[in-house]
């Protein structure tokens, strides 16, 4: 029998589908009452289950957020926020020359800025509950793949501000955790692929002959590394204790790829690093067919 939170809410941002629906539908599993951040009515009634109660969240929405404090706050059980997990994020991958400026500025509204909003309202919660905050990175957050520059960097930005926050919520009982997630299988990963491609048949001729084999050798790889990379249920699982558990760790890995590339990005020059992850793209892609 799972043990009772009754006292407890949770808070999980981008939660419709992928590592943020398994993580609400775990934590809901745990005994916990999961205010889980979705975007439309649809999203909402598909979400709904159990110990989840959908909240229409977009996190770059200040009303959303506002509304979602509101809620907290008028809780009808009294029940404190127990933890808050950012897990919200879009993925639009291109090489750095071509990738539009209003593409950027979208990766990085929804991947680093609408967190920190969300941090900004619920923290006065977390404070009351001595509660922890879990942001959710990518290894893509210290290692950065071709043609990934936008959503690295929004997780590059990400894990600093996490650094900056843990030091300075320290002392006021709140809890900073890092968890960052390698190849994990959900529709945002999948689509991401498709999405590079179209972005790479509206590039000029020139550009297509700078970037267009980088760009489709570098979905390749991703797709067939994707088949056997972890099930968001698995990565959930994780969360949920990290979320949960009394004295987290400060950084987390997960799957085998992350818990590879994070030290050694962390220890190796970068033009070795360089080599390293070239070998690791074209391992990726099997043997060749031509």
């Amino acid at each position: 029998m799972p043990v009772s939170h009754k006292n407890d809410l949770v808070v999980v941002s981008g939660a419709s589908t992928g590592i943020g629906a398994a993580t609400a539908h775990e934590l809901a599993a745990r005994g916990y009452h999961v205010l889980a951040g979705v975007r439309t009515d649809r999203e909402a009634d598909a979400a709904r289950a159990a110990g989840v109660e959908p909240v229409i969240l977009d996190i770059t929405v200040p009303e959303h957020i506002k509304g979602l404090a509101e809620r907290i706050s008028d809780d009808p059980g009294r029940r404190r926020l127990r933890a808050l997990i950012n897990n919200a994020g879009i993925e639009i991958n291109a090489p750095v020359e071509v990738l539009p400026l209003d593409l950027w500025r979208q990766q990085f509204e929804v991947n680093l800025f609408g967190h920190i909003a969300v941090i900004q309202e619920l923290l006065p919660h977390l404070r009351r509950s001595r509660g922890t905050i879990v942001n959710i990175s990518s290894v893509g957050g210290v290692a950065a793949l071709p043609i990934f520059g936008a959503y690295a960097g929004t997780k590059f930005a990400l894990e600093a501000a996490s650094d900056s926050l843990r030091r300075e919520v320290k002392a006021q009982g709140v809890q900073v955790v890092v968890v960052q997630p390698g190849g994990v299988r959900t529709d945002m990963a999948a689509h991401s692929g498709d999405i590079s491609l179209e972005l790479a048949d509206r590039m000029s001729p020139e550009h297509q002959r700078l970037y267009g084999d980088l760009i489709k050798s570098t979905v390749a790889s991703n797709a067939a590394f994707l088949k056997r990379a972890l099930p968001a249920e698995k990565a959930a699982a994780r969360i949920a204790h990290v979320a949960t558990t009394a004295r987290p760790r400060t950084r987390y890995t997960l799957g085998t790829d992350a818990a590879f590339t994070v030290p050694l990005a962390r220890l190796l020059p970068d033009r070795l690093m360089d080599r390293v992850l070239s070998a690791s793209h074209r391992s990726r892609q099997g043997p060749s067919t031509h």
